[in-house]
């Protein structure tokens, strides 16, 4: 959070700059203004700086007393996810776009550095803001779909690890493919906030099923201890059974560009009882180095490695070898990307146990065999 001198707080519209030059200073002054109704609306006094679209909340208009972090971090993820219409003013159907409200000392948006119109940023810029408007917008009316897909035991395919939530978004004809939305939403700044739904969907899904044990995947801008994760571990360490059935994926992304908060973020999970995951390992940004300072209790290796395994003529040694050193620092290994028997027999000589692909299961609306009866920590310390 940015700290003025009285002890007073400050918010801003940390992509404001970048709608002003994309679609001009009148929507700019309307996204600023949405803003300053919304905040009034929460019943906060507040001082407007319109140019730099900063907003220094004074306090309760109630009873004067700043509002806690938590309650400051809720209402900037909520005002992130609200879409502002503006539509009336261009004259496109369906335009919108989203404030990125930023209450702590975050990296600014990627687009931030970009400014060369030959680089063709505006065009990128709105396209992956639409991109961004129309998953939220799915998310906040319940066009939301999350189909689940096991984990499962080489050796015994009905034993499940834990089953990985997986977003399905429909909107007809807007093409919101998962690899389409995912890098549109971390490039707006929007990635935190869509983590945030997710996160909440899958603790629902925790306290309505207490036999599953289920996988969120979080960007790596979301690993950290500010804002909404601060009450979500708050319930964790009050609810450890809802804490060992809950397993948070690090995608790879993005690079993890604060690794000190990372590693408190990893910490904490575990302080509470839950598991933390890398996600898509080998084929991103994670390092070794990141890997030995995450200290992840699974470690999932991008299927990119079986394929390769898969078309060459001579035996490969790439996989195995990846596979022992994970194990060697620690980690459990899952295989992804597990598409025939004769993948999982390669995975499985490889030294991978857990896999996880189409040959186990497509990912379904319905889980089946959710409840695997033993503790995670057992599951993934090798002893089962």
């Amino acid at each position: 959070m940015v700290r003025v001198p009285d002890g007073a707080c400050e918010i801003e519209i940390s992509n404001l700059e970048l709608i002003a030059a994309c679609w001009g200073p009148r929507i700019g002054d309307h996204v600023v203004s949405r803003i300053a109704a919304r905040l009034r609306e929460a019943g906060l006094a507040i001082e407007l700086d319109a140019k730099s679209g900063r907003f220094r909340i004074l306090g309760s208009m109630q009873n004067g007393r700043a509002p806690s972090q938590d309650r400051l971090a809720d209402l900037s993820y909520r005002l992130t996810a609200e879409s502002i219409s503006i539509e009336a003013i261009t004259g496109e159907p369906g335009a919108a776009v989203h404030a990125v409200m930023t209450w702590r000392n975050d990296e600014p948006p990627r687009y931030r550095g970009a400014r060369d119109p030959g680089e063709g940023w505006f065009a990128l810029y709105r396209n992956d803001m639409q991109l961004a408007a129309q998953s939220l917008r799915c998310a906040d009316e319940g066009r939301m779909t999350v189909c689940w897909q096991a984990v499962c035991d080489y050796r015994d395919p009905s034993r499940t690890l834990y089953h990985e939530g997986l977003v399905r978004l429909d909107e007809p004809g807007a093409g919101l493919s998962p690899a389409a939305i995912f890098p549109a939403l971390e490039r707006t700044g929007t990635a935190t906030t869509f983590d945030w739904a997710m996160v909440r969907h899958v603790m629902d899904e925790l306290r309505a099923h207490p036999d599953a044990v289920l996988g969120v995947n979080i960007s790596a801008s979301s690993a950290h201890l500010n804002g909404w994760w601060r009450g979500i571990l708050s319930e964790l360490a009050e609810r450890p059974d809802l804490a060992a059935r809950l397993v948070v994926e690090i995608t790879e992304t993005e690079p993890i560009t604060h690794i000190h908060d990372a590693i408190a973020f990893a910490r904490a999970l575990r302080a509470v009882g839950a598991t933390l995951a890398l996600d898509d390992f080998g084929a991103g940004f994670t390092s070794i180095r990141q890997l030995m300072d995450l200290v992840p209790a699974l470690v999932k290796i991008d299927g990119l490695f079986l394929q390769r395994a898969t078309r060459d003529g001579e035996p490969c040694q790439s996989l195995p070898h990846l596979i022992g050193l994970i194990r060697e620092l620690g980690g459990t290994v899952i295989v992804e990307g597990v598409e025939t028997q004769a993948m999982a027999d390669l995975a499985f000589v490889s030294g991978a146990i857990w896999q996880q692909g189409y040959y186990h299961g497509y990912p379904e609306a319905v889980r089946s065999g959710s409840g695997h009866g033993e503790p995670m920590s057992r599951l993934v310390s090798g002893k089962s």
